[in-house]
């Protein structure tokens, strides 16, 4: 049975690639959102095994509705795709329950890599992401940075 993913950003035509680029690697897309809270009611109807979402969305932003994932639907797992890659959208993401954060500038290949990572239990961050959080977890800038990067986190370069 293929992955179920729901795709959330208030960009059809983002969607609308996203959806193309996953359907021929084999993914089944359950639906397509544009703001968070129908996020929210659409994971509900349709329990996909991951939700890619961008930070950047009307009503209730990427964040907020990641965090509300975890607790509503945690077997949902989080994917979020944005151009945002200042380190404290990176950490307040994972800390929110996001498995896999990857940047629009280098999606294609990388979007399809944290799907299928996440989906065996693994955190993915695209590689300049890897390099933020290491960094700002050896400055110790944030507290407790990403506490539960552990054994499952792999970081590609």
């Amino acid at each position: 049975m293929p992955t179920r993913i729901l795709l959330a950003d208030d960009h059809a035509l983002v969607r609308q690639g996203l959806k193309a680029l996953l359907e021929k690697q084999g993914f089944q897309v359950v639906a397509e959102v544009s703001d968070g809270q129908e996020t929210l009611r659409s994971v509900e109807k349709t329990e996909p095994d991951v939700t890619i979402i961008d930070i950047s969305m009307p009503v209730l932003n990427g964040v907020d509705a990641a965090r509300e994932l975890k607790k509503s639907s945690p077997r949902t797992k989080v994917v979020v795709l944005t151009r945002h890659d200042e380190d404290q959208y990176v950490t307040e993401s994972l800390r929110a329950g996001v498995r896999g954060y990857v940047l629009k500038s280098q999606a294609a290949d990388d979007l399809v890599h944290a799907v299928q990572e996440v989906c065996r239990g693994s955190i993915y961050l695209s590689p300049n992401i890897s390099r933020a959080v290491v960094d700002a977890y050896l400055s110790k800038t944030h507290d407790s940075a990403i506490p539960f990067l552990g054994a499952s986190a792999r970081f590609f370069n």
